[in-house]
C-alpha cells in the first residue's frame, strides 16, 4: 500500500514537472506561470487573513468561501464555452501589460493587504484576457463578480465603507440599541438607552459595528442569492430571497444583542465571552442559516405545489 502511494506521488510529480516544461515552451505560457506564482505568494496572507477569524466565530470566511465555489460551480456548468473563445491580438497585449506590471510592482507593495489584492486581481484579469479575451467576462458576469469581490477577503471593510457613506453615523447601532432595549423592557428586565449604549443599574454594553447583525444580514442575503441560484429561481423570486434574509438576520441579532447584554451584565465575563465569542457565534449561525434554510424549503415545496394545482 505504501508502495502505490509512493507511485502515486511519484507519477503525480512527473505530470507537473511536463505540464511545467511543455508551459514554459511559449511566451504565453511563461507569463501565465508567472502570474501564477504572484497568487501563491498572496494566498498565504489571504488564508492568514480568514483562518483566525474563522476560529473567533466571525461568519466573514463562509461567505468567501461560498462565493468562490459558486463561482467555480458556474464556471464548470459552462466550462464547453471556453473552447469558443479566443482573444484578440489586442486583448493578449492587454492581459500581458497587466501581468507584467501587477508582477513587477507586486514585490513594493507587501506592506499592506489591500495593494496585494489589488494587483493580484489586476493579474487574474490580465491572464484571463490573454487567453480568452474580454468577451469572457460578459460571458462569466456572476463568477466575474463572486472571484472580484473575493480577492480582498476584509468583505466586512467594504460594506461598512459603503454603509458609512449611505447612513448616518451609527444609525444602525442607535436602532439595535433601542430595539435590544425595548425587548429588555417588555420581558422586565431594567434597560435603558443612551445612544450606542444599553445600560443597566450593574453596568452597560455597548453596541459597536460588530454587533449591529449587517456583517450577519450580508451574510444570510448571500445564502439566499445562493439558494436562489440553487434552486433556479427567476429574479424577483430572488429578490425576494435575499430581502427575506436580511431581513430575518436582521430581526434574529435582536435576541442575539440581549443575550450578549444579560451574560455581560449578569452572568460574568466568562459568560460573556462565550456568547460574545467562537462558540456563541458558532451557536447563533447554526441556528439562523437552519431556520431559513428550511424557511425557504417550505416556500419552495408551497411554490411548487401552487404551480403544479
Amino acid at each position: 500500500m505504501s508502495t502505490q502511494k509512493f507511485f502515486d506521488i511519484k507519477q503525480l510529480i512527473t505530470v507537473v514537472y511536463a505540464q511545467l516544461q511543455q508551459t514554459i515552451k511559449t511566451n504565453h505560457g511563461r507569463l501565465m506561470l508567472l502570474g501564477s506564482v504572484v497568487g501563491l505568494v498572496y494566498l498565504p496572507v489571504w488564508v492568514g487573513y480568514l483562518f483566525p477569524r474563522a476560529l473567533k466565530g466571525k461568519i466573514g470566511w463562509f461567505l468567501v468561501l461560498s462565493m468562490l465555489l459558486i463561482a467555480a460551480w458556474k464556471l464548470w456548468q459552462r466550462r464547453q464555452v471556453f473552447s469558443t473563445l479566443k482573444a484578440s491580438e489586442e486583448d493578449r497585449a492587454l492581459g500581458y501589460l497587466l501581468i507584467v506590471v501587477g508582477t513587477v510592482v507586486f514585490p513594493f507593495c507587501r506592506f499592506a493587504m489591500w495593494p496585494q489584492a489589488l494587483l493580484w486581481l489586476l493579474i487574474i484579469i490580465g491572464m484571463a484576457c490573454s487567453t480568452w479575451g474580454l468577451k469572457v467576462f460578459t460571458k462569466f458576469m456572476l463568477p466575474t463578480f463572486f472571484i472580484g469581490l473575493t480577492v480582498y477577503p476584509r468583505i466586512g471593510i467594504i460594506s461598512r465603507g459603503l454603509w458609512d457613506f449611505f447612513v448616518p453615523d451609527q444609525g444602525l447601532e442607535k436602532v439595535m440599541a433601542w430595539a435590544g432595549t425595548q425587548s429588555m423592557q417588555w420581558i422586565g428586565f431594567p434597560a435603558t438607552q443612551q445612544g450606542i449604549f444599553i445600560t443597566f443599574p450593574e453596568g452597560a454594553v455597548e453596541v459597536g459595528w460588530g454587533c449591529n447583525g449587517l456583517d450577519m444580514a450580508i451574510t444570510i442575503a448571500a445564502a439566499g442569492l445562493f439558494m436562489g441560484l440553487l434552486y433556479k429561481q427567476d429574479r424577483r423570486q430572488m429578490v425576494l430571497l435575499i430581502s427575506a434574509a436580511a431581513i430575518i438576520a436582521m430581526i434574529a441579532n435582536v435576541p442575539r444583542l440581549m443575550l450578549v447584554t444579560i451574560a455581560h451584565v449578569y452572568w460574568g465575563p466568562e459568560w460573556f465571552k462565550f456568547w460574545h465569542g467562537f462558540w456563541g457565534g458558532q451557536i447563533f449561525s447554526g441556528v439562523l442559516f437552519t431556520a431559513y434554510y428550511y424557511i425557504v424549503e417550505a416556500l419552495m415545496k408551497s411554490q411548487s405545489r401552487q404551480m403544479s394545482g
